[in-house]
């Protein structure tokens, strides 16, 4: 139930993700912080309440909601009335308006002002004063709870109605308008971009230093009192200043709240924190990808239509109609048509234009036109304008990259930027001399590539990719040597590309999710098994680890399955190969190492079944005699038993879990025999190469399996068969409630015997048949083990005596001497009785002659088997259950049973090394280092937890 719940929010969550943002416009600018497709709304439709708002082409009340002041539209924002005061507060779009109480005799008897009674302006006024509230408050009887700025028509340190002096002692002048210093003291940083423009160096940014010279009042409007032209001026002096990314440029309060989230994080908890407007950056990573990758419906299906927005420098709106691309088109030549899927030879024109033609072209704008361009489209039967992105190659490294989730995306741009020269200091040529215009400009910068470029679905003719524009920069000095008649590159073209969605799409959007959704639920299912076997509940640290190491095995299979079939479909790329390599590579080492360290220290037992020979001393072979009294002798019993039984049981078990089915060597031999013959078919490609190497390690891995199967006997059988010979059960838990076991008991009651009663069991094995098993009449010796909850707890309170030992490195076959030698310490002495003790506890176990804890035997279903769990295991406190198991499932603790997990590991980094390095040879050499230092490292682990778990000397072991 758990996991239908997180299912369901994971896909819920996943339908929430799809916007509808690029469907319908915002209602209102609050609705959509960052959009990018509006409805158009002509300003003739605006209620006499409403002003029409450019960045949003729609018709906005005045009055925000909740708020009944007397704001009056003034087209494209809105103002106070005539006789009102205008007070800016923070947190609020649009001032608050206070009627002026005028000192003249005849004012208004119903004025309610709070403020002073101002004196009447003069007729004609040349200054607008702007000052903080708190300096008109002090003069108050009543403080005023509004803190802010106010702009008023006279000057407040003036008695009478001055409006047309300004103290810039204490003042900064503006165009029209007096500030008072201390409004200005926040921006006064916005200089140090201004002096960077204005050094005798050449500003990078290739624009006029005049520009930048307002930069801060031009900040101070916008951001302090919300003017949308002043917002629009700031935006394009970011473009002239050729969107530069430093800390005080015009650009930095843009960047902050459309590219990054730190201002939601540290913004007043009492204040809405807004983009800033207009638009001009999209954020990198996946939603620029998803942005390009999105599919419009045309609103004409032959053609493309485009809309264009330009603004002067100023941030005044010059022009906004249909777009053709004429408007952009620096050669004489006719510029291309937007026909769709137009040729193309009529697609594309090129001339070379003179650098007098670009002196005159920056002469004619002069900096003054900056252009933002829409595609119209259809959608839910309404028409719809969707903003293009702008991708200007030469602005950073990133933008020159193929990976489309690294490009920083713009959406306004200028054809050319011209960066005048100061002429006071030096000698000019006249001006009616052709000489004269290379001393107007130090540099310019113009677009001498423009690219429309858009995809076009090969299914639906009517539908078409956002188109985006690509534009790349020349900048070009003006120096002494420079002549009129030197020719610079102009190119204008429309490409476009036929595209359907193709087999990468099909695995990325398709069979990568499906993989992952599957790889959460085998994780959540092993999750839910994992935890009836321990008995804990499900929202545990431990439980949510065990949830997570699952995961990170299961996605990297998903991953490498994605990568295989990219592979296999030749739909790759290496900068699509390399993310999902490197994760699968990762999560699978990690998995691998965690799950392997655990597999190394599981419970060991060694359980001896030989019984002594003083009660056998009539008897010349004790063939008949029940093996059952091994389970009451001792160690120290009075015949002695050889230990070697148990040496060369533990070294076996040793040696078999670090065989493995494969030979890394041999895999890696023939992989780069078979690459130096069919390398020369790739033709370089990166995507081949790797298919050849995947293909290649692959088959080769599946013969090897398949001779190991065929040709070479079964190591699991025949350490088994060895357990029997050695008359030794392997107990061995791998959690509290879950293990294996190996019923090693001889069916001739003894393995310690000379040659001549070996003989005679051989005869006698050829008549019996099968008694090897824990069954009667069964040779069934693997087990795999679900033991009573109360036998973990009996076996601590065994082993405690051991747990308190100085030491355990004691070796076993002093337990099995005659006499015990005087001198042994008391601890050791406790230690050897536990471990008696311990062997005649599952002795009898085994035997059913414990009578509070017993167990029963029984096959897994094929259910059980194909999702190896246990649906009915009948676990009580004092009962178990005893899976018979045919597929020997204990290799799974060993390298046999994880060879999977290691050729999945070692193919994964097999080809991430060769991305990285491009040699096979070092690839491979590695791989074959990483398997031995693997083997290594898991039979340290191993021995070291045989010798601590059944009291064997290193020593002794391999």
């Amino acid at each position: 139930m758990c996991f239908l719940s997180v299912l369901v929010l994971v896909v819920l969550m996943h339908s929430g993700s799809c916007s509808l943002s690029s469907i319908m416009p915002p209602a209102s600018p609050v609705a959509v912080p960052t959009p990018h497709t509006f409805r158009f709304q002509k300003p003739q439709q605006c209620l006499k309440h409403e002003f029409y708002n450019l960045n949003y082409f729609d018709c906005v009340p005045c009055n925000e909601a909740g708020d009944t002041g007397k704001l009056q539209p003034d087209k494209f924002s809105c103002k106070c009335p005539a006789g009102h005061l205008s007070i800016y507060e923070r947190g609020k779009t649009w001032p608050t308006c206070d009627e002026i109480c005028s000192t003249a005799p005849d004012r208004s008897e119903n004025c309610t002002t709070v403020w002073l009674p101002q004196p009447k302006p003069a007729t004609h006024c040349s200054m607008q004063y702007l000052n903080a509230t708190s300096v008109f408050a002090s003069h108050l009887p009543v403080h005023p709870l509004i803190s802010g700025i106010i702009l008023t028509k006279t000057n407040p340190a003036s008695n009478s109605s001055d409006c047309q002096s300004c103290d810039q002692t204490y003042n900064f002048r503006y165009q029209d308008y007096c500030l008072a210093d201390g409004l200005l003291r926040p921006y006064l940083h916005y200089n140090a971009f201004w002096q960077s423009t204005t050094s005798g160096r050449q500003s990078p940014n290739g624009a006029t230093a005049t520009h930048f010279g307002d930069l801060k009042f031009v900040a101070f409007f916008c951001l302090t009192l919300k003017n949308d032209t002043a917002c629009q001026q700031l935006a394009n002096l970011c473009v002239l200043s050729h969107y530069s990314l430093e800390k005080h440029s015009p650009c930095s309060a843009f960047l902050l709240t459309q590219v990054s989230d730190v201002v939601m994080k540290y913004a007043h908890s009492g204040e809405q924190v807004r983009s800033l407007q207009p638009f001009l950056f999209y954020k990198k990573g996946k939603t620029t990808k998803d942005l390009l990758s999105k599919t419009l419906q045309l609103a004409d299906r032959k053609q493309l239509q485009l809309f264009s927005t330009s603004f002067g420098l100023e941030g005044r709106l010059k022009r906004w109609g249909p777009f053709t691309l004429d408007m952009v088109n620096l050669c004489p030549q006719p510029a291309p048509t937007l026909r769709l899927a137009q040729p193309q030879g009529e697609a594309e024109v090129s001339c070379q234009l003179s650098l007098e033609r670009l002196i005159d072209l920056a002469s004619q704008q002069a900096s003054d036109n900056y252009l933002t361009l829409f595609l119209n489209f259809s959608s839910n039967w309404q028409y719809l304008l969707h903003q293009l992105p702008v991708l200007i190659e030469t602005l950073t490294p990133e933008n020159q990259r193929p990976q489309q989730e690294e490009w920083q995306l713009v959406k306004r741009f200028q054809l050319i930027a011209a960066l005048p020269r100061d002429t006071r200091h030096h000698q000019t040529v006249p001006h009616y001399e052709d000489g004269h215009k290379l001393q107007v400009y130090r540099s310019l910068r113009y677009v001498e590539d423009l690219e429309l470029h858009y995809t076009l679905d090969e299914k639906h003719k009517d539908r078409v990719g956002l188109p985006l524009i690509r534009l790349r920069y020349r900048h070009i000095e003006l120096t002494g040597n420079a002549s009129l008649s030197q020719s610079y590159p102009f190119r204008l073209r429309v490409t476009y590309q036929q595209t359907a969605r193709g087999w990468d799409w099909l695995i990325m959007e398709v069979a990568l999710p499906l993989l992952l959704l599957l790889a959460f639920t085998a994780a959540a299912f092993r999750l839910h098994n994992l935890r009836r076997r321990r008995h804990a509940e499900l929202c545990q640290t431990s439980s949510l680890l065990e949830f997570l190491l699952e995961m990170a095995s299961n996605v990297a299979y998903a991953l490498l399955a994605t990568v295989l079939l990219l592979l296999a479909l030749h739909a790759s790329s290496p900068h699509l190969l390399r993310p999902l390599i490197y994760s699968a590579c990762l999560l699978q080492l990690i998995f691998l190492g965690v799950h392997l360290w655990r597999s190394s220290q599981l419970e060991l037992f060694l359980i001896d079944w030989e019984r002594p020979r003083s009660s056998c001393e009539g008897q010349r072979l004790n063939l008949d005699s029940s093996s059952l009294c091994s389970s009451v002798r001792t160690y120290v019993a009075e015949s002695s038993v050889s230990a070697w039984r148990i040496l060369f049981t533990a070294n076996a078990w040793i040696r078999l879990s670090v065989a493995q089915k494969y030979s890394t060597l041999g895999q890696v031999f023939m992989l780069v025999a078979v690459y130096q013959f069919l390398e020369q078919h790739t033709h370089g490609d990166v995507g081949l190469r790797c298919a050849l190497i995947s293909g290649s390690y692959i088959v080769t891995y599946l013969l090897q399996i398949m001779g190991h199967r065929l040709l070479i006997t079964n190591p699991l059988q025949k350490f088994i068969d060895l357990c029997s010979l050695a008359n030794i059960s392997l107990f061995s838990l791998l959690e509290p409630g879950f293990g294996y076991y190996i019923h090693g008991r001889s069916p001739h009651g003894f393995a310690d015997t000379d040659m001549s009663s070996m003989i005679l069991q051989l005869q006698k094995t050829q008549n019996m048949s099968g008694r090897r098993g824990l069954l009667m009449d069964s040779d069934k010796q693997a087990y795999i083990i679900l033991p009573p909850r109360n036998l973990h707890i009996y076996l601590e309170r065994l082993l405690l005596p051991f747990q308190r030992s100085v030491t355990g490195s004691l070796s076993q076959t002093l337990l099995y001497q005659k006499d015990i030698i005087p001198s042994i310490d008391g601890q050791i002495e406790r230690t050897s009785i536990a471990y008696a003790s311990v062997n005649r506890f599952f002795c009898a176990f085994i035997d059913h002659a414990i009578k509070d804890m017993d167990y029963i035997i029984k096959e897994k279903t094929l259910l059980e088997k194909l999702f190896n769990c246990e649906i009915d295991n009948y676990i009580t406190e004092n009962k178990g259950t005893f899976y018979i198991d045919d597929s020997l499932s204990f290799s799974r603790v060993l390298l046999l049973g994880n060879h999977l997990n290691i050729f999945v590991l070692e193919i994964l980094l097999l080809l991430s090394i060769f991305l990285m390095t491009s040699n096979l040879l070092i690839a491979g050499a590695l791989a074959c280092v990483f398997n031995l230092l693997l083997r290594h490292i898991f039979r340290v682990w191993v021995r070291r937890n045989v010798s601590r778990k059944t009291l064997i000397d290193e020593r002794f072991l391999l």
